[in-house]
């Protein structure tokens, strides 16, 4: 048999299917529970227009769809089927797709009942693998802190799941908005490494205004503690974060391995923390603090082997508050669970851009006093090819070094503000020599031709390869804006 042919049978199969496939309408769960033991590879199911309340759906088919060809589970027309009360999506299966569904208004959801979940129903219910959420929006669908209830808008479960293109917003009780969950046997040893990888990627999605007066309020949160030491292979990248209130962490990653690439945060009161795990890495993302609530963060790095480069950084509010600055690389704690701090040894923090923002652009040694042990400093850190533009406050210097059994290199670094150029790796330019170059954010970078192989070592993990101006050079392309984001149908 030629190749020609082989591929020609392939092609013909494929267009079969396709043109053989079949829909299917439904309005209710009890119609879609008929429709699900009969649908193949490539059908479509699709739910009436209308109002619904307390409808618990399982896309559960009985049997699986295909890469090319998934099951798909959409609406009549995309945000007119509106679901409230305690209404619920869970989706169990390989290769299943939903598309267009909208959560809104008055919500009854009880402790841990999440609104879509990448698993099915019930203790024996498989998880999903392969399965894609799409251009779905929750839209204060929420309980109230008071209601002491926590749950989630999306949880993951499963392998190689996709979210993309949906809008949330609105969510003011306890437990972050988007969450990644680690599959644990019964023999899991909190701490192991033991959890299968996930492999999930999360893109494309509007994270509008959220609130929550302590713990637990975050937006995306990948992992939890016990399973931080999982080698998680995530990908989070163009995503708009907007108006995230209070929570200190508005991207939380909790897991190792994982990528936080190209994503726009705006106006939040949090930062993107590397909170647990190892090896993962942040690049490319655009975080502008300004929201005159005084509260904003940057970057933030726990934990070991961190690589942290290329973003661009402006108007951050919160450096007057200890743990809070355009960058802030943490010490650990003596003695340290696998639910507390561990130092950022090992990081690299290089080439990324500090614009208007207050307090010390970057901090080392930072401990979290509120946990009451001894701190233990980072070792081995890596500041370099940073840029530090017009930063503000009393005594302002472009780094603060709190804990000086820190050990760390310093080069190739420019500020153009503060009391004196006190510290080895770090040039003072006037203000007026950077705005005479074609490209202000990165005149005058110093560009350690090691460190850009030695950041391309790290990402070969990710199968990612950059050249030297994707690592040195931040693209204004990177930014979204809501029109990037989000669903079609609220455009």
């Amino acid at each position: 048999m030629t190749n020609k042919f082989k591929f020609l049978l392939v092609v013909f199969s494929f267009l079969f299917q396709y043109l053989s496939a079949k829909e299917f309408f439904v309005r209710s769960s009890n119609e879609l529970n008929a429709v699900l033991n009969k649908v193949t590879a490539g059908d479509i199911i699709i739910w009436k227009n209308g109002s619904y309340k307390n409808e618990k759906i399982s896309f559960a088919p009985k049997l699986n769809g295909k890469k090319d060809l998934p099951i798909i589970l959409r609406v009549e027309a995309p945000g007119k089927a509106i679901f409230s009360g305690n209404s619920q999506i869970f989706i169990s299966g390989d290769y299943l797709q939903l598309e267009g569904f909208l959560f809104e208004g008055t919500c009854s959801l009880e402790k841990k009942e999440s609104v879509i979940n990448f698993t099915g129903q019930g203790k024996n219910a498989n998880d999903a693998n392969h399965c894609r959420v799409t251009n779905c929006a929750i839209i204060n669908y929420t309980l109230t802190e008071e209601s002491g209830i926590d749950n989630n808008f999306i949880v993951f479960e499963g392998l190689y799941n996709e979210l993309d293109h949906c809008y949330f917003t609105g969510k003011t009780n306890k437990g972050p908005t988007v969450v990644v969950n680690y599959k644990q046997d019964e023999n899991f040893v909190s701490g192991s490494a033991d959890a299968p990888s996930t492999h999930h990627f999360i893109h494309h999605n509007y994270f509008g205004y959220r609130t929550f007066s302590s713990n637990g309020g975050e937006q995306i949160r990948v992992g939890v503690s016990g399973t931080s030491n999982t080698h998680g292979f995530n990908i989070v990248e163009y995503n708009l974060f907007e108006d995230t209130r209070i929570e200190a962490e508005v991207i939380s990653n909790k897991s190792c391995d994982n990528v936080y690439r190209f994503n726009t945060l705006l106006g939040n009161d949090g930062a993107l923390v590397l909170r647990h795990g190892v090896d993962c890495f942040a690049y490319g993302n655009y975080i502008n603090g300004k929201s005159g609530r005084g509260k904003s963060g940057g970057l933030r790095a726990v934990n070991a082997h961190q690589t942290m480069f290329n973003n661009y950084l402006e108007n951050i509010e919160g450096g007057e508050t200890p743990m809070k600055g355009p960058i802030v690389i943490m010490s650990g704690l003596v003695d340290a669970g696998i639910n507390e701090y561990h130092p950022a040894d090992d990081l690299i923090m290089a080439f990324n851009t500090v614009v208007n923002s207050v307090g010390p652009a970057i901090k080392i040694a930072v401990g979290n006093v509120s946990k009451g042990k001894a701190f233990v400093a980072p070792k081995n850190v890596l500041i370099s090819g940073n840029v530090i533009i017009n930063s503000s406050g009393d005594n302002m210097d472009p780094i603060a070094i709190l804990d000086n059994s820190a050990t760390y290199k310093l080069n190739g670094n420019i500020f153009t503000n503060g009391m004196v150029n006190n510290f080895d790796g770090f040039e003072k330019v006037s203000t007026s020599e950077l705005t005479k170059k074609e490209n202000l954010e990165f005149a005058n970078k110093k560009i350690d031709k090691n460190l850009i192989a030695e950041i391309n070592k790290r990402l070969k993990s990710q199968n990612i390869q950059l050249s030297e101006e994707e690592i040195t050079v931040f693209n204004p392309k990177w930014i979204v804006t809501k029109k990037d984001v989000g669903v079609s149908w609220m455009k």
